[in-house]
């Protein structure tokens, strides 16, 4: 019987045994043909194969440079056995709707090993197409799970938020770097987004008129740069407390509105992981092993593969989860990082042990909460500051303290 893992802050309510799926190497044998489709905005070129193996699938049929904005005409003229094959990429999963609106059954490749191989000996968008059938075929990379409409919509409002945080950040140090160079030190309290800051950065040395211009150009930047980081961070509160779902991942160490909505944006269907492992394996948080002939050096560096997206967020919910001496995870971690020497060692245990906790909770097998304590009271509070007031009383609260009273009832409920 496989061992289970507890999560640190909660027990599963139940006492069944984990199922294990098998790991297959090869996808089952195509009833009919198998078609690459390589796409592109405005065209795309297909090829189908027919044959049960990579090694004697022959070229049966082929397109080159159709119109993509024909996709479901052509899919419509398919054999009803064929099933259609893309690589994973930025338009491949609204591709995959459309030619199954038009009953055509579609599956994503994995793009980093169907990458790899077609890089070695293909040419041309016809060539591709063949070689991305024969990859179907000979299992070498594995189909990815197509996320429904609700995640895509997620997990690109997730990716343009992480963007407006970069252009935040990297605006704030150009500003920093420019006023560095001229000796210009601003106080601990200077808010550069507001007016207040403004006008102490333009009076902190005889600009010349061009220098001045300059920095109300950088200003004007960073305040716009701000202004689109909190909005995206106040639908992204929205969304959080709209889903009573998503509001329990704040039961989590170091896990706030932002990474609670990214948990979800990036997992979507915990059922599609058969255990914790293969959540932890598919962030990237699993160490690599070398072992080969006698020499065995055990457990690497983490493996470069996963969604570095969440990897990240995790690891700064795993670094917050550290510094709460109330914490169980502080002594845990600590002792780790004297046992390993490295504190980057036990901040990535730390990650791992929290990626744990979140297959149990959506899984539903935390214990209900007795009372919501001061840390998940201070979450919430924040939580409705981002959503802001006005947004509060629009979605029926009289105030933030009638919101966060709503919120609490919830998270008392089971998962």
């Amino acid at each position: 019987m496989p061992r289970v893992c507890l999560p640190p802050d909660g027990l599963p309510n139940n006492e069944g045994k984990l199922t294990m799926k098998k790991n297959h190497t090869s996808p089952p044998a195509p009833q009919g043909r198998v078609i690459g489709l390589d796409l592109h905005p405005d065209v795309f070129s297909a090829a189908a194969l027919a044959g049960r193996d990579a090694a004697t699938a022959q070229v049966e049929q082929s397109w080159d440079r159709l119109r993509t904005a024909e996709l479901e005409k052509w899919a419509r003229k398919l054999q009803p056995s064929d099933v259609v094959v893309l690589e994973a990429s930025g338009n491949s999963f609204t591709a995959v709707e459309r030619l199954r609106a038009a009953g055509v059954p579609a599956i994503v490749l994995e793009s980093q090993r169907a990458g790899q191989i077609r890089k070695s000996y293909c040419a041309n968008d016809r060539l591709d197409a063949v070689k991305l059938a024969r990859i179907y075929l000979s299992g070498l990379a594995q189909p990815v799970w197509t996320p429904d409409e609700t995640t895509r919509a997620r997990r690109e409002t997730l990716a343009t938020y992480r963007k407006a945080v970069v252009t935040a950040v990297r605006v704030r140090n150009r500003l920093k770097s420019f006023l560095s160079d001229h000796h210009v030190r601003l106080g601990n309290g200077a808010q550069l987004t507001r007016d207040s800051g403004a006008k102490a950065v333009l009076a902190a040395a005889p600009w010349s008129s061009l220098q001045r211009m300059v920095l109300e150009e950088m200003l004007a930047e960073l305040r716009m740069a701000h202004d689109r980081r909190q909005r995206l961070s106040a639908a992204i509160a929205r969304e959080v407390a709209a889903y009573p779902r998503i509001l329990q991942l704040m039961r989590l160490l170091g896990v706030r509105h932002i990474i609670a909505f990214a948990i979800m944006a990036v997992v979507g269907d915990i059922e599609r992981f058969a255990n914790p492992r293969k959540l932890v394996a598919y962030l990237g948080l699993t160490p690599s092993v070398e072992d080969s002939g006698l020499t065995i050096r055990g457990r690497g560096a983490l493996v470069s593969a996963g969604r570095g997206d969440l990897r990240s967020l995790l690891t700064q919910a795993a670094q917050n989860a550290m510094n709460q001496k109330a914490s169980p995870l502080h002594a845990w971690g600590w002792k780790l990082c004297l046992r390993k020497g490295h504190r980057n060692i036990a901040v990535t245990a730390v990650a791992r042990k929290l990626t744990v906790s979140i297959w149990y909770l959506l899984k539903g097998l935390f214990r209900p909460l007795a009372s919501v304590d001061d840390s998940l009271k201070v979450k919430l509070t924040k939580l409705a500051t981002a959503i802001g007031l006005p947004a509060i009383r629009e979605l029926g609260f009289k105030s933030k303290a009638a919101f966060i009273e709503e919120k609490e009832a919830w998270l008392l409920k089971p998962a």
